[in-house]
């Protein structure tokens, strides 16, 4: 009987570590949920046609998160503060011109990167793709762009191929899981401040799938 109690003891005390030393996030580990149709995320970016190739690139920073209350290490609020930032590489795989209309269809991969030491220059499109990936999503994109006011509308499907926890506020977040479809609505017109990029864009994303069980 002796012997009985003090196996029990000895394993109800490995049980008691084994709990004190599990990180505390492993209990609030869990995703950020925006239902369908309503806003998830906001952006802010630059778009980067490559001259003579099908190439675009699409960068810049998340001004917004549903379930997150600063998206942001200090003011003023834009691309040198930001701790979340996109990088898209897509390429062009059709061309419909419709009057004064231009349609352009594209395929990719969009990527969100935390970077907890924001350095965000439009100058330099890399500073938006430095930091530690925590969301990657393919890439299905619609382009329409007015030819007289050089301004477009863009409509992206993403799905959700990697996702990792992070830290935010004492918890471990993940923004989605794999298979999670999100739709993004962009606006956008050329850019006129003499940086490399040849249009400034905004826009928001939406929830519009969840991955199956």
């Amino acid at each position: 009987m002796l012997n009985h109690t003090k196996s029990t003891i000895a394993i109800l005390s490995l049980w008691f570590i084994a709990v004190i030393q599990s990180p505390l996030y492993a209990q609030e580990a869990g995703s950020i949920k925006t239902a369908r149709g309503d806003i998830a995320l906001e952006l802010v970016g630059q778009v980067l046609n490559v001259p003579m190739t099908p190439t675009s690139y699409q960068y810049g920073y998340l001004s917004f998160i549903d379930g997150i209350d600063s998206v942001f290490t200090a003011m003023p609020h834009n691309e040198t503060t930001a701790r979340f930032t996109f990088y898209t590489e897509a390429n062009t795989t059709q061309v419909i011109n419709n009057g004064k209309l231009r349609i352009v269809d594209r395929t990719g991969t969009t990527t969100i990167y935390l970077d907890e030491a924001p350095n965000g220059d439009f100058a330099v499109p890399s500073t938006f793709a430095d930091g530690v990936p925590i969301l990657t999503m393919s890439l299905k994109q619609q382009v329409i762009l007015d030819l007289v006011e050089n301004t477009f509308t863009t409509v992206n499907i993403n799905t959700v191929t990697s996702a990792s926890t992070f830290a935010a506020v004492e918890k471990r977040l993940r923004l989605g899981h794999v298979g999670d479809q999100f739709r993004t609505f962009i606006s956008g017109r050329a850019n006129d401040t003499g940086t490399p990029a040849g249009f400034v864009i905004a826009g928001y994303v939406v929830p519009i799938a969840e991955s199956a069980p």
